[in-house]
């Protein structure tokens, strides 16, 4: 009798654990893509999850939802030299004798 409570807890846990993934799953896809508003989908996904709704509205966001600009364009930097400067020596001549 033991052994089948025990199994019927593991289900359970079991079943629990894949509907909490399948509840955040639209969070973590969208951590992942990048997605450029990632908290207003992480609120969208906890406020409207238990809905039939809500759920696919939080996964396409996730996933159609545009990505942050991770890699900017910059214009080409040119390399140039820096400006020569006369190097001053630290030592001072002082009639004819460096000091």
């Amino acid at each position: 009798m033991s052994n089948g409570l025990l199994a019927d807890d593991i289900w359970a846990l079991t079943i629990v654990t894949v509907f909490v993934v399948l509840a955040v799953l639209p969070t973590f896809i969208a951590l992942i893509r990048g997605a450029d508003e990632i908290l207003l989908i992480m609120l969208v996904n906890a406020l409207c999850c238990a809905t039939v709704i809500g759920w696919p509205i939080a996964l396409v966001m996730a996933i159609k939802w545009p990505r942050k600009n991770l890699h900017p364009t910059r214009p080409p930097h040119i390399h140039t030299s820096p400006p020569r400067t006369q190097l001053q020596d630290p030592r001072r001549v002082i009639r004819g004798r460096i000091e």
